[in-house]
């Protein structure tokens, strides 16, 4: 693991000395330096800068790790928030640690009084496809039987109540995925729009988010 964790680090320590202060200010530059050259000056230009197959394959290494990063994030956001989510005697019967919930692990997690879904995104202003994510959650969580709480944690809130109060349309919203808009389509033929069901189960579904208070 040591030694994994020493290439990793060596590989990114590679990355960052190519990209430099400014990686675009960098890929002009080499544009502009190769252009014109020939087989053997491309050849001492790329030795004289150490681009070689080592620095591509450490690249490579480097992005084989970033694309984890989202299902680590989602692991370890989780598991440090758990202790200040539970209420006392409170005993956690199933978890999802990972990318999506599986048939026998409904929710990310599922206690003895609650159910809940968590996503941990840095909104930008610009989600719509996140925003189908959460569309997709919070339907799963209102159309769930359970006496449970159920709650659907955000980082922010302000671009989902937002959305979740538009006019954006329910068709619009699902269109990634068809389950959910044949299993809405089902049970709610005459509603349209996302504001008109988030009314119906806005008092079903409690909205949280993680604040400083929930890491002390």
């Amino acid at each position: 693991m040591a030694d994994t964790t020493s290439q990793l680090a060596a590989c990114v320590a590679e990355v960052a000395k190519f990209s430099g202060k400014n990686l675009a200010s960098k890929i002009g530059e080499l544009e502009f330096t190769f252009v014109g050259l020939d087989r053997a000056s491309i050849e001492e230009k790329l030795r004289a800068d150490s681009i070689d197959c080592s620095l591509l394959e450490a690249a490579r290494a480097v992005k084989r790790a970033a694309a984890q990063i989202d299902v680590v994030l989602h692991a370890l956001g989780i598991l440090v928030f758990l202790p200040s989510i539970l209420a006392d005697g409170e005993k956690v019967e199933s978890l999802s640690l990972g990318a999506g919930s599986s048939e026998s692990k409904r929710f990310d997690l599922e206690t003895d009084r609650r159910i809940a879904e968590f996503t941990f995104i840095e909104w930008q202003g610009n989600d719509s496809t996140r925003l189908q994510k959460i569309f997709k959650d919070f339907f799963r969580i209102a159309e769930f039987k359970t006496g449970k709480l159920k709650e659907l944690w955000l980082t922010d809130d302000t671009y989902v109540l937002k959305y979740l109060r538009s006019g954006s349309s329910v068709r619009s919203a699902t269109h990634k995925h068809r389950d959910i808009w044949e299993a809405f389509q089902s049970k709610y033929p005459t509603i349209e729009k996302v504001s008109d069901y988030y009314r119906l189960h806005a008092g079903s579904v409690a909205i949280r988010v993680y604040t400083p208070e929930f890491q002390s």
